[in-house]
This record gives structure tokens, C-alpha cells and sequence, in this order.
């Protein structure tokens, strides 16, 4: 069923199945697309229904995967920065946040969010940045970007995926929002010539052959001091090995796949 209609599909949990339910849904992450209502539906709407669904079958904790979109552009963000987002995906999400905690307070239901900031890793969908790099430097092909002059706050996949399992598991976390970032801010331009130099490509990075999306966040870095005091987590790896590690998997694995083939492109 679509995810603003799950509280109504008749889905019910088996006794023995999980007290926690996370919440990874959206809509509007490629920010090449711009429809805000499959945006309101989805992460609003949507995550609304995923609520009730929740507490209709007695959960006791809802994870809300959010983003740091949430926050709008901002150096070493911290969990109580005020919400400024500068595109209908990021108010969207920042409104499924009020919406969940508002929920969960009144109805008695755990709800924890969890904000990652720009995470990458293996199978990350080819539009944005890193495998687009990854892929045109593997490929020997001009890397074109945008200004480059944007910074991100890189979190590889596996230690968001670490962050989240902690935020189900430790009763400490309970209705806390946990930043799942590095503490660093890198340039997006930086990035793309690391990916190149990791991949050994001569690849040139054509900074400025790209337009500036409409509503991008400009410099973004956020501060990961509460979910190391509270979940105990630290992420593992530094962002060249972990570029390094995800550039082999496109090499030995993603190329070979279709979502990563030139038909599709």
C-alpha cells in the first residue's frame, strides 16, 4: 500500500515481532525533482500514518530516520539548532519531526530521530554526488559539478547504520534527537578530486559545468558530541578510507549492476 494509507491497510504485527519500528521513508531526496505535494504526502502525511500504525500495534519506540535537511545550512550543528530549511524537502522533513514528537508526547509512544548528514557508501543511488564521481572517474569521463564551493558533512553508510541500531536498542536514548555526522565540513570540489586520486583516474573535475540546485544548503556540518555522550557512538572511519572502500565496491560490484550501467543513464 502507499505509506500514507499503511494505518489502514489491515497489516497487523505478530506478538513476537520487534517493540521498535524505524522509519526510513521520504520523498524528495534527489533534489533534481520538485514535487511538493509527493513531498508533503510522503513525509508528512506519510509518516503520520506511519505513527499510527505504531501505536494501533502497541510499539513502545519509533525511530524517525530524518536528515540534515532539517536544519537548513549551518556550521557544527547541534540537536537544538533552530529548524531553517531552504527547500520544501527539508521543511518537509523538519515537519515530520514536530509532527512525531508531538505525537509520541501526547500518546504516550517513544518517538527518537536520528539526523544523518550526507551519507555515502555502496548502493547509493548513481544522481548523487559521490557515485556520480565514483562512476565517471571508473569511466575515465569528464566529472561535471556544480560550483563545488558547497561543503558537506560525509558519514558513511555502515556508521549510520551503527547510529540507528543504537537508537533502538539503548533505553538512554529514549526521546532524543542524535546527530549521525563526522563533526567535518568538506567541499563538495575537494571531494570529487579525492574520489578521482583514490580511483587513480585522470579524470578532470569541471567545476561550474553544473547549474546550483534551487534551495541547496550552502555549507552544512553538524556536531556528533550528544549521540557519542549518550549512544556511545563514534563514527569508525576516516572519509579517505572509507572513499577508498567505495570506490572498490563500484569497481568489483556496483559497475556489474543495472542501476549503474550506461543504458540507465
Amino acid at each position: 500500500p502507499e505509506l500514507a494509507d499503511v494505518s489502514l491497510a489491515g497489516i497487523s504485527l505478530a506478538a513476537s515481532s520487534p517493540a521498535t519500528m524505524v522509519h526510513f521513508a521520504a520523498a524528495g531526496v534527489n533534489q533534481t525533482t520538485d514535487d511538493i505535494t509527493d513531498m508533503a504526502e510522503t513525509n508528512v502525511a506519510g509518516t503520520v500514518s506511519a505513527l499510527q500504525f505504531a501505536q494501533r500495534n502497541g510499539l513502545s519506540r519509533f525511530v524517525l530516520v530524518g536528515s540534515s535537511g532539517e536544519y537548513g545550512s549551518g556550521v557544527g550543528l547541534s540537536e537544538d539548532a533552530p529548524l531553517r530549511p531552504t527547500s520544501e524537502y527539508g521543511a518537509t522533513r523538519a515537519s515530520a519531526t514536530l509532527v512525531a514528537r508531538a505525537f509520541g508526547a501526547r500518546r504516550g509512544l517513544d518517538v527518537v530521530v536520528v539526523r544523518p548528514f550526507a551519507v555515502f557508501g555502496p548502493f547509493e543511488a548513481r544522481y548523487r554526488l559521490i557515485p556520480h564521481v565514483i562512476l565517471c572517474a571508473l569511466r575515465g569521463q569528464p566529472i561535471r559539478i556544480s560550483s563545488g564551493d558547497q561543503t558537506r558533512d560525509y558519514i558513511h553508510v555502515d556508521d549510520v547504520s551503527d547510529g540507528i541500531a543504537r537508537a533502538c536498542a539503548m533505553d538512554a536514548a529514549r526521546g532524543g534527537i542524535y546527530n549521525l555526522c563526522s563533526g567535518h565540513e568538506t567541499r563538495v570540489r575537494d571531494v570529487a578530486r579525492l574520489v578521482t586520486s583514490l580511483a587513480g583516474s585522470h579524470s578532470s573535475v569541471e567545476a561550474g559545468a553544473m547549474p546550483t540546485i534551487p534551495g541547496e544548503m550552502w555549507r552544512t556540518s553538524g556536531d556528533p558530541s550528544h549521540a557519542r555522550s549518550v549512544l556511545g557512538w563514534t563514527p569508525q572511519h576516516d572519509l579517505a578510507q572509507r572513499l577508498r572502500e567505495t570506490i572498490a565496491w563500484f569497481r568489483d560490484t556496483g559497475l556489474t549492476l543495472p542501476a549503474y550501467t550506461e543504458a540507465t543513464a
